[in-house]
């Protein structure tokens, strides 16, 4: 059974996805390529959004899932690490590897670095490291109203620079990796380190 915060992050990434295949639809064709480019541009935010939430809801699954009500001494101090989280909660906004990183290492302990590598695709933590943030300048420059910069996954071999539903898919699929993995070492963690066994 996944975790609040990956539930919600499962229905959001979704909504990316739909995005992403509804502008691929065949009942839509016609359609405009620069129709097309605005679906694609809104999956992308939905995925960042996605991630970002994520991220945020894994902190305070977790400040709630290690909390000991019946510990004094760990009260007191829980009530100090929860009070620190929502200040950098609060300031979290862009999502990129380091910001994920230091957010949750700050606020659960948990150092996801080892866990975010992508054997299946044989890519690194520094070749992931490199991924998400391209996802996330992609996503900033455009919402901020730039070019999308001209990066491998954005640029066709004729040198157009956009959005494709094959990068897009990719994208899906390393979120979709990383929650699984930051869960996964989130959930060790808490039993580790906590003695906690939770049911996600």
């Amino acid at each position: 059974m996944p975790s609040p915060a990956r539930s919600i992050f499962l229905g959001a990434i979704n909504k990316a996805i739909l995005l992403r295949v509804t502008a691929n639809d065949y009942r839509l064709k016609p359609m405009r390529s620069d129709a097309k480019q605005a679906y694609y541009h809104a999956s992308l935010a939905a995925s960042v959004a996605a991630w970002e939430s994520y991220v945020e809801n894994s902190v305070r699954d977790f400040i709630a899932a290690s909390a000991d009500p019946l510990q004094v001494a760990h009260t007191g101090l829980h009530s100090i690490v929860d009070g620190h989280a929502r200040l950098a909660l609060k300031k979290f906004n862009t999502p990129t590897w380091e910001n994920s990183r230091t957010l949750l290492f700050q606020n659960t302990g948990y150092d996801p670095i080892g866990d975010w590598v992508w054997v299946r695709r044989r890519l690194s933590s520094l070749a992931v490291k490199a991924r998400l943030n391209e996802i996330v300048q992609v996503r900033h420059s455009f919402a901020h109203g730039f070019d999308i910069p001209a990066l491998d996954w954005t640029t066709s071999p004729l040198g157009v620079v956009r959005l494709t539903s094959s990068g897009l898919r990719f994208n899906e699929q390393l979120f979709l990796h990383l929650g699984r993995e930051t869960e996964r070492g989130l959930k060790t963690h808490l039993g580790t380190v906590f003695g906690k066994r939770v049911v996600w």
